[in-house]
């Protein structure tokens, strides 16, 4: 069905399904110029001992429209004459639908962090071997994929292969379609179609899989009524979290970027593709070239520190205290930590990675520790920066979550020895939604504001040389 492109009166909404919490945001332009997070809500993740760490489709289902509910009421109060709705969600999760039913065959589902698949990674690799001659441009090996997931599933499966976000869309449109990013292990990168090979090496049919549909959006109808949504309400299929948030930082050629969040994406954005290292992701995005490297090493090492090391629950007035003591804790007292607390993703891609202090005294404590694990995220960053190519190349864009720490950002600066231009809208996910929206739809982009953070002139030389000691004590590591 066509959609009416005639009306200004028009909000765009974004629901992104994150690792840690499920979000929903809301841009009307008549009211505000920026855009104003609704609601977020904590998901449950289960971590298993054998490497399991699944999701619960059944929350995520509920925790989306309990959003949406606060959606239409924050709707009826400025009336809109209609809604677009954009979604994204963590990539890699393989949830086994049922056509006839319209639900899960399970309710738990892998996500992008589950090892289990990780036996199915020697086919991953033969499969894909010149992952530029299959896929467009290059993909490095991880159990993060959904190839490894479909590979290493067990029995035939007749049902269909859904991301939580594709699923979300059929409730919404009764259709089964995605974005070509949600599916990126699966897809040629440039032609944006599934690559026949690869579906018949894994044992899936077309029709197990979402349609790929980049532009086209579904009319919604029955689901206006239930949420309270204007009659001309309509969605866009699911697209991957770091592909709405590429777009969230308006990314500039060159550019490297951090998206910190529980686990970390570091890259650079060019004009050209000069693809360096097969330790990276290779995208083409918004007329020029994405590298990119996942990575396992983010906020989720200072959860881990708080509440494995410390004892202590997770709060802002615990991670505040830490902070306020860390600061007081010259770079050059504490000491290194290497983070690998669940091996690496970008540049090793090595599960059997293992953390470490090093440089361990009788004097240190908690702020010296808490110290050395941020800093330790920071060498992490520079390091996929200098396998890019790009170890001093400007300024450096980053978002997320995690950037709210300005201890934390002032480390990572003086450890890169670069500006960092830090978003003051944490929520790139939402926010790149809705700037494709709004271009889409002629609409202005909603407001975008970065702060500078600059190095400490003092500190440069002191992460200089801890750094070099960080990839020393690395390289021991490596060859354990």
């Amino acid at each position: 069905m066509a959609v009416n492109h005639g009306s200004r009166n028009m909000a765009l909404a974004a629901l992104d399904i994150g690792t840690s919490r499920i979000k929903l945001g809301v841009y009307f332009p008549p009211d505000s110029p920026g855009l104003s997070v609704l609601g977020s809500i904590r998901n449950e993740i289960t971590y298993g001992d054998d490497g399991s760490v699944t999701s619960s489709y059944g929350m995520t289902r509920e925790a989306s429209f309990t959003l949406f509910n606060m959606l239409g009421k924050f709707l009826r109060s400025c009336r809109p004459d209609r809604l677009c709705l954009g979604l994204s969600g963590h990539v890699s999760s393989l949830l086994e639908w049922d056509r006839l039913s319209g639900r899960p065959a399970r309710d738990d589902f892998p996500i992008w962090m589950d090892g289990t698949c990780s036996p199915a990674l020697d086919m991953f690799s033969s499969l894909l071997g010149d992952g530029r001659r299959m896929l467009g441009s290059f993909l490095p090996p991880g159990t993060n994929w959904l190839l490894t997931k479909l590979l290493h599933r067990d029995g035939d499966g007749q049902g269909l292969y859904l991301q939580a976000g594709d699923a979300i869309f059929h409730e919404l449109s009764g259709e089964y379609a995605s974005h070509y990013s949600s599916q990126i292990s699966l897809v040629h990168h440039s032609k944006k179609e599934y690559v026949e090979k690869l579906l018949s090496a894994a044992g899936v049919i077309r029709p197990q899989l979402p349609a790929l549909r980049t532009g086209a959006c579904a009319v919604l109808q029955e689901m206006c009524q239930k949420f309270g949504w204007p009659d001309n309400s309509h969605v866009f299929p699911s697209m991957a979290d770091f592909f709405a948030s590429f777009h969230g930082l308006r990314l500039n050629s060159p550019e490297r970027f951090v998206m910190g969040s529980t686990s970390e994406i570091a890259g650079l954005y060019r004009e050209k593709d000069t693809h360096v290292t097969r330790a990276f992701v290779s995208f083409p995005f918004a007329g020029g070239h994405i590298d990119y490297g996942s990575t396992n090493t983010g906020s989720n090492t200072v959860s881990w520190f708080v509440k494995n090391i410390l004892g202590q629950e997770i709060s802002n007035g615990v991670l505040e205290g830490l902070t306020t003591e860390a600061a007081g804790v010259h770079p050059g007292e504490a000491p290194i930590f290497l983070p690998y607390i669940a091996g690496e993703r970008a540049p090793f891609w090595d599960r059997g990675l293992k953390a470490a202090f090093a440089g361990l005294q009788l004097h240190h404590e908690a702020p010296h520790l808490f110290r050395s694990v941020l800093e330790s995220v920071a060498f992490a960053r520079r390091q996929c920066f200098e396998h890019l190519g790009a170890g001093h190349k400007g300024k450096v864009k980053m978002g997320g979550g995690a950037s709210g720490n300005q201890l934390w950002n002032r480390i990572r600066a003086s450890v890169l020895n670069s500006e960092l231009a830090v978003a003051k809208e944490k929520e790139l996910a939402i926010g790149g939604l809705i700037d494709i929206l709004a271009e889409k739809h002629h609409l202005p982009a909603p407001a975008m504001h970065f702060s500078a953070v600059m190095p400490d002139r003092q500190l440069v030389p002191v992460y200089e040389k801890k750094y070099q000691e960080f990839l020393q004590y690395q390289k021991m590591l490596l060859s354990w």
